[in-house]
């Protein structure tokens, strides 16, 4: 009989090492006005799907992307910081430019993938759009019978790996944080659902997550941003990136397999949803030391997609926001993500 406290403990566990005590801002005062306006771009955008032709996705998402690089300066610099972090040493100041760029046109395609096309696409255009490469490391991690952990990142479009894995048969949770203005987040929520999604919100990870796995099914996780509590700081392009741990816990107290999934744009407007071999957890007796070891070893095969085509990922997310103090981390270790911001 399973421990009443089991899936508590496993919530409790995730919050590794140290935490980091923050004081809650009050909402800003223009917080309702932005909601609203956010779902009122929504419903135009879907209105637009309803009939906008296939092929002007691409180039409208390019716009967007554009858009979003000369109208949020903050985020351009955050892209652009990471760049010569990460290959500053490497490419010439053209090649960073012109990557971040790439990366804002990228994300504006997505998103108008999710909102224009994704609410009325069929499973027979899923099948179509997205190529499935690697469906057999699935079936191996499923062999064992404990559920399938799919490690992904904001990459590519990651939204249309939901339906292309329930086109193939597979039950998909997907950790997921939930949206501020309560609408929009129902708006979300029902364009996902509609493709065979289950939407786990993160303070229901715990106990919804070790559910979907135990009934030998796929929970799903991005695990690419910035951790400000109960993480621990792992290599993410030779950088101490702070990093949750939840993927490494779950593996570890279930046994179940990881697979490392992303879902790359092709330059004809479909997608290649390629699957790598399995990743198997292995338990020391030292826990910590487990769970660290396998967060690095996931982030590592992050990083190698991203350095596939680096143009893909979202650079402007602020992934090396927070640092650990100079002392607390010695040469190749790991420590407590919750030291400084």
């Amino acid at each position: 009989m399973r421990n009443p406290d089991e899936s508590s403990d496993l919530g409790e566990r995730a919050k590794t090492d140290v935490r980091r005590q923050t004081a809650v801002a009050p909402p800003r005062v223009t917080k309702p006005l932005e909601w609203w306006l956010t779902r009122q771009l929504v419903r135009v955008l879907s209105g637009i799907g309803r009939i906008l032709p296939d092929s002007a996705l691409s180039p409208l998402g390019r716009a967007v992307g554009d858009l979003a690089w000369s109208a949020m300066p903050r985020y351009r610099r955050v892209a652009l910081a990471n760049l010569h972090r990460v290959y500053g040493a490497e490419w010439d100041e053209q090649q960073i430019d012109a990557t971040a760029r790439t990366s804002f046109r990228h994300l504006g395609i997505t998103l108008l993938e999710f909102f224009l096309q994704e609410p009325r696409i069929t499973g027979e255009e899923v099948d179509r759009r997205v190529r499935f490469e690697g469906q057999e490391h699935f079936e191996a991690a499923f062999a064992r019978g404990k559920g399938v952990i799919l490690i992904t990142a904001h990459y590519g479009n990651w939204e249309m790996m939901g339906p292309r894995l329930a086109r193939a048969g597979y039950q998909v949770s997907a950790v997921s944080r939930t949206a501020d203005d309560p609408a929009t987040e129902r708006m979300i929520e029902s364009i996902r659902t509609r493709c065979g999604l289950r939407q786990i919100p993160r303070r229901q990870a715990a106990r919804l997550g070790l559910a979907a796995l135990r009934r030998n099914e796929i929970l799903a996780i991005l695990m690419d941003q910035n951790t400000a509590e109960g993480g621990v700081f792992v290599s993410f392009f030779g950088y101490p990136a702070s990093t949750a741990t939840g993927p490494a816990v779950f593996a570890l107290k279930t046994g179940a397999a990881l697979v490392p999934t992303f879902c790359l744009r092709e330059t004809n407007g479909t997608h290649v949803m390629r699957a790598d071999p399995p990743i198997y957890p292995e338990s020391t007796g030292n826990r910590d030391q487990d769970i660290r070891r396998l967060t690095g070893r996931l982030t590592g095969a992050i990083e190698a997609q991203i350095r596939e085509r680096p143009e893909l990922w979202c650079w402007l997310h602020n992934r090396w926001k927070l640092q650990p103090e100079a002392s607390a981390v010695g040469p190749g270790e790991a420590a407590p993500a919750a030291m400084r911001s």
